[in-house]
């Protein structure tokens, strides 16, 4: 549960320029990512694990944690396409102690993002400190637990299907932190991917090839690069975060961290970028 950062690679290098939160450091000065489970089922389709899902959510997401009572000052959503630099607060770590919240204790410039507030107080109906662990699935070790969050159905612009998705964490100003990087770091997380959609950065533009007439490209995924081609005349350039349409044909009703497509292995020969943009943030990057 802890070999996230061995599959992004260098993938997350690029949220570490843009936004300047970076992966939590072990004692070894490593960076080291905790896993996230999740499900997101078709619309109208149940859920495999219907136990953990409250009453009318697109879906829920188990961050890995520790126990966050009275060390913890914020908890919070962190992904790589929807959060923006004007959106977040981040200070400057590598101190003995955490800084002190250059915004303000328990405040945050997107409130939406916050899954827990007020020294270990979940936001209502939304976040639930040491959650039962899905049954049949292996359990935590050591001093790690489940932190769930459960999806809003309306009026929230995060996950993008296919970004990966961080726990963003805050300690308060008094505790240990064995000097991260930043103020918040990032713990645990995945890439959200969907039953149709997964993402990527364009890397390179190959030129069109005879007797083709559009360019293809190589996509960061994950750690691994990927050739896809687009799915209409669409053009892309280099650093382009893009929609992957994943393979269509596929009769599973309900996404989870663990499915096949969520694996190098998986063959992505079929996979297309596709125009497809989420809750209107490309037009914001452009002003619009």
């Amino acid at each position: 549960m802890d070999d996230m950062m061995t599959k992004a690679g260098t993938s997350l290098e690029k949220l570490g320029e843009d936004l300047k939160i970076y992966p939590f450091q072990d004692r070894d000065k490593q960076d080291r990512l905790f896993l996230a489970r999740f499900e997101f089922p078709k619309y109208g389709e149940n859920f495999e694990y219907s136990n953990a899902a409250a009453e009318g959510v697109p879906g829920f997401i188990d961050f890995l944690a520790g126990f966050p009572i009275d060390c913890i000052e914020m908890m919070v959503a962190i992904g790589e396409r929807s959060s923006k630099p004007d959106m977040i607060s981040v200070d400057e770590g590598g101190g003995v102690a955490p800084p002190v919240p250059s915004n303000g204790f328990f405040k945050w410039p997107d409130m939406t993002k916050v899954l827990l507030n007020l020294t270990a107080i979940p936001t209502k109906n939304v976040g639930r400190i040491l959650a039962a662990n899905l049954a049949g699935e292996p359990k935590p070790a050591k001093a790690h637990w489940w932190f769930r969050v459960q999806l809003k159905a309306e009026g929230s612009k995060f996950p993008v299907p296919g970004e990966f998705l961080g726990l963003g964490v805050r300690m308060m100003p008094d505790k240990y932190w064995a000097k991260q990087k930043s103020s918040p770091f990032l713990f645990s997380g995945n890439w959200m991917d969907t039953i149709y959609y997964s993402g990527g950065r364009v890397t390179e533009v190959i030129p069109p090839a005879s007797p083709a007439t559009y360019p293809t490209y190589k996509v960061q995924w994950r750690k691994d690069e990927i050739t896809a081609r687009p799915s209409d005349f669409a053009e892309y350039k280099v650093d382009d975060r893009v929609t992957i349409l994943k393979d269509v044909s596929t009769t599973k009703t309900t996404q989870l961290w663990k499915d096949d497509d969520m694996q190098a292995e998986v063959d992505k020969t079929l996979w297309q970028i596709a125009p497809i943009t989420f809750y209107g943030l490309e037009q914001e990057e452009e002003g619009g």
